[in-house]
């Protein structure tokens, strides 16, 4: 880790306005009830709910732009800035924020090239994969919805604030009270655990069982609450010096339906382990140790995203623990404590304690 590692703070429900969007478009990914997901998002009149489904599939959670932010770091605070922003230039700005490195320069140019007089190639889709990392996890939906996005920003950056604005009222601005006393105590305990613990076992704690290897390349740590991104963690860098990390604040035991009984922890574990295939990876990896997904895959006579789609379940429930690591492929353990943690969740729960 570098010497002098400088951890800053921050807290807002911007953060939870994006995450959110992009849980609830992917609701099974984070054990959300589909059905629940598809009535919040029929809220919104047709055009604009496309027109955010489209938004999602390329912009994820903006973590350096939302960092960018003046406080309060609100839904509000979204708006004035996207609205201060010309139109066309929108997407640039929440794709790319102030990011100034070559790589993200050569594909925000490459990106600015594209316009509606242009029709999707062979060529441009090899060159929108080539900018990315994980190559084949990129799916034909997401390049076409990268071009037709880039090659028509100004439209997309108009039907965006219009769909921004729809879903707060319809939704988050009745939500982003609810979860703000979460927010604001999860920042207040992962503080307190900082001062007692190291850096590596926080972050692992934090985000129930992620050892993130990559902030030792780091100087500086910005940590931020998410109430709806928990258990996961979601993270990206501001430039080669500057890491940040949303960890989860929803309270245990807190469902992240409003009013739903049932913990989501409880009915995502009991989800992941009711699968034999499931089971047999926990198996394996109490026998073998940490394994990468590729090890799983040949042990099982499974292809690799088959497992990576088992892991992602078993991550969800708390039952597997994950290194991540630089240019390594990530490796998964047993997190004992997990199972634990289940089981004292099922007892607590028929108890009505």
């Amino acid at each position: 880790m570098k010497e002098e590692l400088k951890i800053l703070w921050d807290n807002g429900s911007a953060y939870d306005l994006f995450t959110s969007l992009y849980i609830l478009h992917r609701p099974d990914e984070y054990g959300l009830r589909p059905s629940w997901a598809a009535g919040v998002r029929s809220r919104l009149p047709i055009h604009l709910r496309d027109a955010l489904e489209r938004a999602q599939r390329v912009l994820s959670v903006p973590l350096p732009w939302l960092y960018t932010l003046p406080e309060p770091k609100d839904a509000a605070a979204v708006m004035e800035a996207l609205k201060a922003i010309p139109p066309e230039d929108r997407l640039t700005k929440l794709v790319f924020a102030d990011k100034v490195d070559q790589r993200s320069q050569d594909y925000k140019e490459f990106l600015l090239s594209l316009n509606g007089m242009q029709r999707l190639t062979a060529r441009i889709e090899r060159l929108i994969k080539s900018f990315h990392p994980h190559q084949t996890t990129i799916t034909k939906e997401f390049l076409r919805s990268t071009f037709e996005a880039w090659a028509n920003r100004k439209q997309f950056g108009v039907d965006l604030v219009l769909a921004l604005e729809a879903y707060i009222t319809s939704f988050f601005q009745e939500e982003e009270v609810r979860i703000a006393p979460a927010l604001s105590q999860a920042l207040e305990n992962a503080q307190v655990l900082f001062r007692e613990n190291d850096l590596l076992t926080v972050l692992e704690t934090l985000s129930i069982g992620v050892r993130m290897d990559w902030v030792k390349e780091v100087s500086n740590l910005i940590l931020a609450p998410s109430f709806w991104g928990a258990p996961f963690v979601i993270f990206d860098k501001l430039d080669e010096e500057t890491g940040i990390i949303l960890f989860g604040a929803r309270p245990e035991g807190t469902a992240l339906i409003p009013g739903e009984l049932v913990p989501d922890e409880l009915l995502n574990a009991l989800k992941a382990i009711a699968d034999p295939t499931r089971l047999r990876i926990l198996y394996y990896l109490r026998e073998n140790g940490p394994s990468t997904p590729s090890q799983l895959a040949m042990i099982l006579r499974l292809r690799p995203p088959t497992v990576i789609h088992h892991l992602q379940n078993l991550r969800l429930a708390g039952l597997v623990s994950v290194t991540v690591s630089p240019k390594a492929e990530r490796r998964y353990s047993l997190r004992m404590n997990g199972l634990d943690s289940t089981i004292y969740l099922l007892r607590t729960f028929l108890s009505g304690d």
